[in-house]
């Protein structure tokens, strides 16, 4: 049986940190030519990975992700941009075995969720769903009893 290994070392990438920080969530960057890859840094290198098929690298979300969503651009690396600040209404220490979830301020059907570094990242449930904060999901909107 042979295996396929889609990572691989590129040239250093001065956008990742020298050191590890095994209490921090690794650093996700975008691969400077190909959305459908990314860049993990390890140990001050980027390694390459690749998304699933039909999938391109999101940035913003630090995750693979529909095209039409992650908005890629071949060939493009974005500008540095400022980090997005923390929420108040995240907690100010992640816990990955509870996540935290908010409702949207006007629309029923999105929600958001607290990411690592405390940022509210904006959702969006299955068509003709409501995010129900009572139960944490998206619901039927008769049982979610959303009011926008």
């Amino acid at each position: 049986m042979k295996v396929l290994l889609l990572a691989g070392l590129v040239m250093a990438d001065d956008r990742c940190p020298p050191l590890d920080d095994p209490l921090s969530p690794p650093v996700l960057l975008p691969h400077p030519t190909d959305c459908d890859k990314f860049l993990i840094c390890s140990h001050g290198k980027p390694v390459v990975s690749k998304c699933p098929p039909g999938l391109h690298w999101n940035d913003g979300r630090k995750l693979c992700d529909y095209p039409s969503q992650a908005r890629c651009q071949p060939g493009v690396t974005p500008t540095a941009q400022q980090a997005p600040e923390p929420s108040p209404n995240c907690p100010a220490e992640y816990d990955p075995d509870h996540m935290v979830y908010i409702p949207h301020e006007t629309d029923c059907t999105k929600y958001y969720i607290c990411d690592p570094y405390g940022v509210e990242l904006e959702q969006t449930c299955p068509s003709d769903m409501h995010w129900n904060p009572a139960v944490n999901y998206c619901d039927f909107p008769e049982l979610a009893l959303c009011e926008e």
